[in-house]
């Protein structure tokens, strides 16, 4: 395989859909088919359910959740590291870009974030999850709030060639509630060949292109069974079909049994290059994600709410920063 990258460049996946529609099943494929082929991925499970986690093989440990608190403000210290335009841990929003003097989420073992919210699986790779309720929070919190330390998270990654950020996304449209849509190279939304799957294609294509980010979203077609099928899918998503998962019942028999879906229960694992490719083609200029990221934080620190509590932070952007001109060599 040749996947060529810029040094530094962030390659950053997500893979959303509706409940049920089968996103975290094909993101563990994915997951596999990417280790297969001498990738390093760092798994990220975003969703409330956690099933990522399962579909792997990770377990699951309690105290690593990025949302709990504790966790959150030491991630968000991490982060901050020598730059002055953040006042402190507690001035970190979900738009905080990183600035000269930031420290990052890289893949070395001696790296904090990994060391000490990352569970090891596979040769060289990670898995990380956000949380989900916990007794205290039911009927008083909103699970989006928990999502904004992944948001920096992924402002705030460093990776080099054949590494890879996959994240197992919210269901549905819930990614637009943040500032989780700008942060990726690719969404891939995964859709059934019915009209309550693809309902939710023509939310997400409403939303992404007011949002600018149209042309970072692709469909995978799931649970397909013959030509008919697919012909419908591409009635309604066209051009942006990248491709198909046949329905599969071996996959559903080894979920029933408790098992794993493997990649070898897949009578064709090409889909998994189509993804693999098209993301590849859609990895962006760093440059641009940053400039989107400022856009977002200019308009997020101006709501009352933000400014009442934290002041003026709009000067948290850096114009002189770029990830290319950093010296990362201190940020271990």
């Amino acid at each position: 395989m040749n996947v060529n990258y810029l040094r530094y460049y962030i390659m950053k996946i997500a893979f959303v859909g509706k409940g049920g529609a089968g996103k975290s099943t094909i993101s563990s494929l994915f997951i596999q088919y990417a280790q297969q082929n001498n990738q390093k991925v760092l798994a990220i499970d975003a969703d409330i359910n956690v099933h990522l986690a399962e579909l792997l093989g990770v377990p699951i440990h309690q105290d690593k959740a990025l949302s709990l608190d504790n966790n959150t403000h030491s991630i968000r210290s991490f982060l901050k590291g020598e730059n002055v335009r953040i006042a402190s841990a507690n001035h970190f929003v979900k738009t905080t870009p990183p600035g000269i003097g930031s420290r990052f989420l890289q893949w070395n073992n001696d790296n904090p974030i990994l060391k000490n919210y990352a569970i090891s699986f596979g040769t060289g790779n990670y898995f990380m999850y956000v949380g989900t309720y916990t007794e205290d929070g039911i009927g008083v919190s909103c699970y989006h709030t928990n999502l904004s330390v992944l948001e920096n998270l992924l402002s705030h990654a460093i990776l080099n060639k054949n590494e890879w950020i996959i994240c197992d996304m919210v269901a549905g449209t819930d990614a637009f509630s943040n500032t989780l849509h700008a942060q990726f190279d690719a969404i891939f939304l995964v859709v059934e060949p019915t009209p309550e799957g693809t309902k939710v294609f023509e939310q997400y294509t409403e939303l992404a292109k007011a949002a600018g980010v149209y042309s970072c979203l692709q469909v995978i077609g799931n649970k397909v069974e013959g030509e008919d099928d697919i012909a419908y899918l591409r009635k309604v998503v066209g051009d942006k079909l990248v491709t198909h998962v046949p329905f599969n019942k071996n996959l559903r028999k080894a979920r029933q049994n408790n098992e794993l879906p493997k990649l070898s229960d897949m009578a064709d694992d090409s889909v998994f290059k189509n993804i693999l490719d098209k993301a590849v083609a859609l990895q962006r200029d760093p440059k641009q994600g940053l400039a989107l990221l400022h856009e977002l934080h200019s308009a997020y620190v101006k709501q009352d709410y933000i400014v009442n509590a934290l002041g003026d932070i709009t000067d948290q952007i850096d114009p002189h920063f770029t990830y290319e001109q950093t010296n990362f060599t201190s940020h271990a």
